[in-house]
């Protein structure tokens, strides 16, 4: 985003909309306008957003979900009652967002884990078991 000074205070981040009315007040051509009579103009043209905010930077739409301590026992439960259920059966079970479930499940010092059965030893397990032993000695 290109930074565009107003009144010569602040930078502002501007949408792609606000860059080009900018462009379309300047001018075309042989009709070019000042950075004064710009910035009239742009401020004539957004005065809600700049009476209200002082600038035309777009808000946040939707502040993250904050959960109850309701819906996290309720994780909790569902999982201590089924631990063999992946957290999106989970999220999906209790209408709450797998990223949120993941989470809970952090703030409860547990991490999911996906069990990988193998018939054979890998290259590398023989090093870490020596690894082990040295640390254990």
């Amino acid at each position: 985003m290109i930074p565009f000074v107003l009144q010569f205070r602040e930078m502002v981040y501007l949408t792609e909309m606000h860059k080009i009315t900018i462009l379309q007040m300047i001018g075309y051509g042989d009709r070019t306008r000042m950075q004064a009579e710009v910035v009239r103009l742009f401020q004539e043209k957004y005065p809600v957003q700049f009476r209200e905010r002082g600038h035309v930077r777009q808000l946040k739409k939707n502040p993250p979900n904050k959960l109850s301590d309701d819906q996290k026992v309720d994780v909790m439960l569902t999982l201590e009652e089924n631990p063999h259920t992946s957290s999106r059966q989970t999220a999906s079970a209790l209408n709450i967002s797998n990223s949120s479930i993941l989470s809970i499940l952090t703030e409860n010092q547990m991490h999911p884990y996906k069990l990988v059965p193998t018939n054979e030893l890998a290259e590398d397990d023989f090093d870490r078991r020596i690894l082990f032993c040295e640390q254990m000695m």
